[in-house]
C-alpha cells in the first residue's frame, strides 16, 4: 500500500482554490464530481502525493475549528528556507506566525488556509544548520492526527498499510504527548533507532508523505477523553492506494471491518476517521 493523499471538506472553493494556488503555490491538477460532491486535487512537483478538497454544496458553510479532541490537528509542508516562506505568505497579506526552533523537535511556523485548517511550516534544517536549495524547494509532508492507543494504530499502518515507524519525539508541554512519525517502509533512515535526533532532518528532507500521530500522555485511562471526528469539517479520509485483494486478506487476519468498493476498500480507524485504499493503476 501507499500514502497519497488526505482530503479536507471546504466550503468555498473559489477563495480556497485561490490561496492553495496562488499563496501556497499548489498546482490544481484534477477536478472531478461525484454525487454531487466536487473534488479538487492539488500537488507540488511531485505526482505522488497531492491534497484533496472536498465541496459539498449542499452543506451549510461552516469554518473549521480545530480542538484538542478532534482526531485530526494540521499538515505541515517541509521548505529549504522558512524565512522565505513566511515572507511570501505576508507579502499575500496572510498572517504566519514568526519561524521559532522547537526544541529538537524543528523549526517551525505556523498559518492556516481560509478554511481555517492548521498548515505548519518545517524547514528541513534546523535553525542552527544551513538552509538548503533542493530541486523541490517545498513538499507536501506531513499529515497530523491522533489516536488514544498508539501501540494499536501503529500496528495497523505497519502491518495493514505497509508503513514503517521511523521517528518518535517526546514533548513535555501541557499534559505532555508523544509524536510517532510513520513513512513509506522502503525508505532508509540514517539511523535505526526512532528517537535518533538525526532522523529528523532527515524525514523533513524527503520528497514523501508521512503520517504523524500525536498522543497525549494517559489518554487512554482517561473515560472522558474522546477522539472526535469532526464529520462536516476538517479531516474527511486519508488516501493510499494497492492491491485490493492483499489489502482484504490482510483486514480479515486483523478482524477490520470493511467496506468493499467497485475500485476501492474503505474502513473506519478505532480513532474514528476513515481511510481508502484505491486500487493500484
Amino acid at each position: 500500500m501507499k500514502l497519497r493523499s488526505f482530503s479536507l471538506q471546504i466550503y468555498n472553493p473559489e477563495k480556497t482554490l485561490d490561496f492553495y494556488t496562488k499563496v501556497l503555490g499548489f498546482s490544481l491538477v484534477n477536478e472531478f464530481s461525484e454525487g454531487g460532491i466536487i473534488y479538487y486535487d492539488l500537488r507540488f512537483n511531485n505526482p505522488n502525493y497531492y491534497i484533496r478538497l472536498k465541496y459539498n454544496p449542499l452543506l451549510q458553510p461552516t469554518l473549521y475549528q480545530e480542538k484538542a479532541t478532534d482526531n485530526y490537528w494540521k499538515y505541515s509542508l517541509f521548505v529549504d528556507d522558512i524565512q522565505d516562506a513566511c515572507h511570501n505568505i505576508s507579502t499575500h497579506d496572510f498572517k504566519i506566525g514568526e519561524p521559532f526552533q522547537f526544541g529538537d523537535i524543528g523549526y517551525l511556523a505556523h498559518t492556516a488556509d481560509t478554511e481555517n485548517h492548521k498548515i505548519e511550516y518545517i524547514q528541513k534544517t534546523f535553525k542552527q544548520h544551513d538552509t538548503l536549495n533542493t530541486n523541490e524547494p517545498i513538499a507536501l509532508g506531513l499529515i497530523t492526527i491522533r489516536t488514544k492507543d498508539p501501540i494499536k494504530i501503529i500496528k495497523l499502518y505497519e502491518e495493514v498499510l505497509d508503513m514503517k515507524l521511523f521517528v518518535r519525539m517526546y514533548v513535555n508541554r501541557g499534559k505532555g504527548f508523544t509524536l510517532y512519525f510513520l513513512g513509506d517502509k522502503n525508505l532508509q533512515a540514517p539511523h535505526p533507532d526512532i528517537d535518533a535526533i538525526e532522523n529528523r532532518e532527515w524525514m523533513y528532507q524527503q520528497s514523501h508523505l508521512f503520517i504523524e500521530i500525536q498522543h497525549f500522555w494517559n489518554s487512554e485511562y482517561d473515560s472522558n477523553f474522546n477522539l472526535e471526528n469532526t464529520e462536516q469539517t476538517g479531516l474527511q479520509t486519508i488516501n493510499f492506494s494497492g492491491n485490493l485483494d492483499e489489502l482484504r486478506e490482510r483486514l480479515k487476519l486483523h478482524n477490520i471491518v470493511f467496506q468493499q468498493g467497485k475500485d476501492n476498500i474503505t474502513f473506519d480507524t478505532i480513532d474514528n476517521y476513515t481511510i481508502v485504499v484505491e486500487a493500484e493503476k
